[in-house]
């Protein structure tokens, strides 16, 4: 082979093996947004600011970015916005998002290799249990609910509430999960409170509220994930697909060291609360 040609085929490796390196040691940092409106214990705080601690998503996020070595921006917006930045690539991704196909057209979810959502890769998982006392006939079945003869409490602006109207049920909205309970121990007219397990947790260990039993089937469980521009995916597709394997791998070992964390702090006694 002529000097010359065996020169152009080295400097040709040489540089091939400096744009790999340089790939490889590249800092990765991701712009990721999600909505202005709180979502405790996941999403803490109102508006724009990043709150401090920010919530079991980010603390959950972070923590796989940081075994990654990424660097993680957030930006907080109303949620009709997080999907439009998120379709026209100006942010890396968004949180925390059920599966919806719409959804899958302007964004990526992670993907098991028979080409369906991969839940082991989800950001939570949010249920709805029906919670009432040991005496009570209520119950649910999967499908319907029995024996109800009377009202069911849930959370001001849960989810639940929709399906519960449109199941024909009259629904009382108290602020919190901590006065949901407390109208359930309370109130006769009252026969069962629909609430997230999560939030619930904390209050059924306390003394007032331990004969609370749980249904043994949820009302309703949906996985959140955090969805990736597709732009982003095209460009790192290895980095995106780490990204949602450690989220994965760290998800309920963060979820369960954090959650104490986020433990809402009602103070006032229930002898305190007055119901008209």
């Amino acid at each position: 082979m002529p000097l010359c040609r065996l020169t152009r085929v080295f400097t040709l490796a040489v540089l091939v093996l400096c744009s790999v390196s340089s790939a490889a040691t590249e800092h990765i940092e991701l712009t990721l947004s999600y909505q202005t409106n709180p979502s405790p214990p996941y999403q803490m705080g109102s508006g724009v600011e990043i709150q401090q601690p920010p919530g079991i998503a980010l603390d959950i996020i972070n923590a796989a970015a940081q075994q990654l070595d990424l660097t993680i921006r957030y930006e907080r917006y109303p949620n009709v916005r997080v999907l439009q930045l998120l379709e026209s690539g100006m942010i890396d991704g968004a949180f925390m998002f059920s599966y919806k196909p719409q959804r899958a057209q302007i964004g990526h979810y992670p993907i098991t290799s028979s080409g369906e959502v991969d839940g082991s890769k989800r950001l939570a998982r949010l249920s709805y249990w029906l919670y009432s006392l040991p005496d009570s006939p209520i119950r649910w079945d999967g499908n319907e609910l029995y024996n109800v003869n009377g009202i069911i409490a849930a959370e001001h602006g849960d989810s639940i509430i929709s399906d519960l109207k449109i199941m024909g049920h009259d629904i009382q909205q108290p602020k919190s999960v901590y006065h949901a309970l407390l109208m359930l121990k309370k109130r006769q007219s009252v026969v069962g409170a629909a609430l997230q397990d999560t939030k619930a947790a904390s209050y059924l260990a306390q003394p007032n509220f331990k004969d609370i039993k749980r249904s043994a089937l949820p009302l309703r469980s949906k996985d959140y994930f955090l969805v990736l521009s597709r732009q982003f995916v095209a460009e790192h597709p290895h980095i995106a697909q780490a990204l949602w394997d450690k989220v994965g791998q760290l998800r309920d070992e963060m979820t369960s060291k954090n959650l104490p964390l986020y433990a809402p702090n009602d103070s006032m006694p229930p002898e305190q609360d007055k119901w008209p």
